[in-house]
Parts: C-alpha cells; structure tokens; sequence
C-alpha cells in the first residue's frame, strides 16, 4: 500500500468515525496517526463530520518530528491512580453532585486539594534556587499562575457559599495540609511523579465539571455571574491568564489565540473553570512525559500511559 493510499484510507476512516459518533475522547489518537486536520477538533464538544476543506493532503503536511512520550513506571503509575482515586471517591461519596448548593462545597473541596501542588513545586523550587540552581524562571512563572487560577475557582466557590459549613472547610484543610508535604517530598526526589498525580487530579476535575455542566445546564443558564468571577475573567490584567496556558490551541483560522472568557450566566463561569482543568492538564501530561511544557502541540496531547513491568 503507498502513502497517498493510507492517508486516503486513514482519512476515510476518520470521516465514519466523526459522523457515528466514535471520535476519541481527551485522548487523542495515536503518534502513528499524525496529522489529518489543520483545525483542531475539540473531542469534548459534539462530534461533527470532518471537513475536507481543512484536510492537509501528503504534499501540504509538513515533516513533523514529534518527541516520543515517556511512560510512568508502572508501580508509580499504579500507586498516583489508586491513591488519587481514593480521594475522588471519598469526596464523591460525602459530596454527591445534586443540582442544589451543596454542589458548592463539593467543588470547594476539590479546588483546596487541587491548588495545593503548584505551590509545593514552588517551595521545591525556590529551595534549589537558594542553593544555587538557576533557570528555573519560567516553570516558576506558569506553576504561580497556575495556583492564582486554582485560587480564583476556590474563590469562586467560596462567593457561591461552598466554605460556610465549619465541617467542610476542616476536611479540605486538612487533606490540603498532608497533600502538600506529601507532593513537596515527592517532586523533590521525583518530579514526573508529582506531575502525574496533578495530572490524574484535573483529568477528575475536568470530568467533574464537565458533567456538572451538562446536567444542570438550564439551571446554571438562570444564575448570575459571580463578581469575583467578572473580575478575575474579564477585568483583570491578562497576563497570569494567558501564562498558564501553555500549550495553546488553534482557532479556525489555523492560528494560535489566546482564550478571552465571556461571561453572561454562571453557566459560562463553570464552563471556564472546567476549560482552565483541561489547560493544566495538558500542561501536566507534557511535564510528565517529554519534562517540557510545550513539548508537543495540543491535538496531540494524550494521558500518561503505564510502562509494563519487565518479566
């Protein structure tokens, strides 16, 4: 078979797959299957047919010389996903999602634990910068607009009510407390290993809210934009938004732009929260297999994947 045939074939196949309804999920297709598309298809958003103006024929596709992911360990990456695990489902089980206000608490909870890695990994930081390590400016830039945007969701929840029980606030200050010397001691021996349970965190976050957002959309469509929400999305100054958002995202035009939130109903403030889950964890999966934050371009980001243990 030539390559003029098996892209044709690969590209038939995509074609099946988008109208069906089996296009991938965050995951993305395999390195083998590289490029179909010049726009990136968002896999979270409805699939819809594959637009053959935008397909880049054999002669038109550049060479791309794509980095080959590193894999976790397997009793690492078995340990991060059963440990990570175990809090989503404790947080799950005390904190089910039901369309009413206790949903706040619930995503307050969350957002405490969440936050808590990126200023473990800038403690780490500034200790091997004081003894001496340099080069580090620019990781510590994105990690601190990373908490500044975890810090605005959990201010957000806390503007929703999510704090007022004393309950509440004990149990996520308290895992937020271990959590953090547990990630500090961890990222100091084992960086990829600290990013991959942050990884496995927003994979959960992003999941959560998506599914909070498809449920209660009507409802949420009804309720009025926080201030804290207005302020940190539309009034502040852009820079520690768009720092954090490392591995950027084409628009139709195949060019790269910056996310500009509107906001017109809290529906759209989760909407946000949800897609700023989706940027750390691409920043996180690209930390954790190629040590680079935007090692590779974000149609081909793709989850951490386990390396079998030799027999």
């Amino acid at each position: 078979m030539t390559r003029s045939t098996a892209l044709t074939a690969l590209l038939a196949l995509s074609s099946i797959a988008a109208v069906h309804g089996f296009a991938p999920s965050r995951t993305q297709l395999p390195l083998q299957a590289l490029p179909v598309s010049k726009a990136f298809i968002d896999t979270q958003s409805q699939p819809s047919r594959l637009n053959m103006a935008d397909v880049v024929t054999e002669a038109e596709a550049p060479a791309l010389n794509l980095p080959k992911p590193a894999m976790m360990d397997e009793g690492i990456f078995k340990f991060n996903k059963i440990l990570i695990d175990s809090v989503y489902n404790i947080i799950c089980f005390f904190y089910p999602v039901t369309g009413e206000k206790r949903d706040f608490a619930r995503f307050y909870v969350l957002e405490t634990v969440a936050r808590v890695p990126y200023f473990a990994y800038l403690s780490v930081m500034h200790l091997r910068e004081t003894f001496g390590e340099r080069g580090l400016g620019e990781s510590m830039r994105t990690h601190y607009a990373e908490a500044d945007n975890e810090l605005h969701h959990l201010l957000i929840m806390e503007s929703l009510g999510g704090n007022e029980n004393g309950i509440d606030r004990t149990l996520a200050q308290t895992m937020a407390f271990f959590y953090y010397w547990y990630v500090t001691v961890l990222y100091f021996f084992n960086e990829p290993a600290a990013y991959h349970l942050s990884e496995l965190i927003e994979d959960h976050a992003f999941d959560t809210y998506d599914g909070f957002l498809t449920e209660y959309k009507e409802k949420l469509e009804g309720m009025p934009v926080p201030a804290i929400a207005t302020k940190y999305y539309v009034e502040d100054n852009p820079y520690m938004f768009d720092q954090f958002c490392t591995v950027k995202e084409k628009d139709p035009s195949n060019e790269f732009s910056a996310r500009r939130p509107s906001l017109n109903s809290l529906y759209d403030v989760f909407v946000n929260v949800r897609d700023d889950e989706r940027e750390h964890w691409k920043t996180l999966c690209n930390l954790v297999q190629f040590g680079d934050m935007q090692a590779i371009p974000a149609e081909f980001v793709e989850s951490t994947k386990p390396k079998p243990s030799q027999d």
